[in-house]
């Protein structure tokens, strides 16, 4: 497979992934600048707290214009100069795919293509200002619907790998960062207000579940009322939940394996080696022993290992 197919496949997968985990959280933090703004205090606004997992808090305060909540939306949905908006990353996604359309089918270069023009057309405006809502749903499904058609209709063969790989290498960075962001905000209010702790655990924990699309699913699976025990165990430790850091970092290993050929009980790559160390730690961690550790501590050395798994992808299988 040559590398130039293999980082267009990869970084293609990562941009939709990051899309559609950005339209979800618009969704929620839109929410919450409505219905939870009195039980907020002095903490950063939701909105605001999107552009702090994103990691992009230099880039925005320099670009974007406006301070209001639906400035804000606007501006990380539409703004195309601005790379980690919904169209800016589509826009991404799809110079990948064009350069790749051997490689990936037609139904899901027609999926993407569809849904990069209609965020360009005015429709989608018309939607937004109507409904954020309903446009974030309509983002979020469309995205959905293109890794169904990936995983529906494309052989597993190394670049489906490479796409599962750049899906679930994503997943994991952006799962830890907004854990860590929603822990950093509840640790910051229970500080400076004692007396508002449970109202806002029940705010942000709640909050975090649907960003991630596990409420639902944590509740019925689990049973368990919200505190932070319970829904880090499900977001990090659980094996099952397709959007917990565990699951995505076993089929992150069993990609990456299949792409190196290995058998089992050697490594073909450092990036390899990597994702195995960090897949038998989450399988062996205890929640009590994270939470010992410390949340922010143990997620950011999560985030670190992302990092370094993506250099060492880079450095194996894309630089010429």
């Amino acid at each position: 497979m040559l590398s130039r197919v293999a980082e267009n496949v990869f970084w293609m997968t990562r941009y939709v992934e990051r899309a559609e985990n950005l339209s979800r959280l618009l969704d929620v933090g839109f929410d919450l600048e409505l219905e939870g703004s009195g039980l907020l205090g002095d903490a950063e606004s939701p909105l605001q707290q999107v552009v702090t997992i994103l990691g992009c808090r230099a880039d925005f305060d320099k670009l974007c214009p406006e301070d209001s909540p639906n400035g804000l939306l606007k501006f990380l949905a539409f703004e195309r100069s601005f790379p980690f908006s919904i169209l800016g990353m589509l826009v991404a996604a799809r110079e990948n795919a064009r350069g790749t359309q051997d490689a990936v089918n037609a139904e899901a270069w027609s999926q993407l293509n569809r849904l990069y023009l209609y965020l360009n057309g005015p429709k989608a405006l018309r939607k937004f200002e109507s409904s954020p809502r309903t446009f974030f749903g309509l983002v979020r499904r469309s995205c959905i619907l293109w890794d169904g058609l990936v995983d529906s209709t494309l052989p597993r063969n190394e670049t489906f790998h490479f796409m599962q790989l750049g899906r679930f290498l994503e997943r994991i960075d952006q799962i830890s960062r907004a854990l860590a962001a929603r822990a950093a905000t509840l640790a910051a209010e229970t500080d400076s207000a004692q007396l508002a702790a449970p109202r806002m655990q029940i705010v942000h924990w709640t909050a975090l579940l649907r960003s991630c699309s596990a409420y639902e699913s944590f509740l019925s699976d689990r049973g368990e009322k919200l505190d932070p025990e319970a829904v880090v165990r499900y977001l990090v430790l659980d094996p099952e939940f397709p959007r917990s850091i565990r699951y995505c970092a076993a089929r992150c290993r069993e990609s990456i394996g299949e792409i190196t050929g290995g058998d089992g009980d050697a490594y073909g790559s450092e990036a390899e080696r990597l994702l195995g160390r960090l897949d038998g730690e989450l399988r062996y961690i205890d929640v009590q022993e994270i939470f010992d550790r410390g949340l922010t501590r143990f997620l950011t050395g999560v985030q670190e290992s992302c990092d370094k798994v993506g250099e060492e992808i880079h450095r194996a299988y894309f630089a010429t």
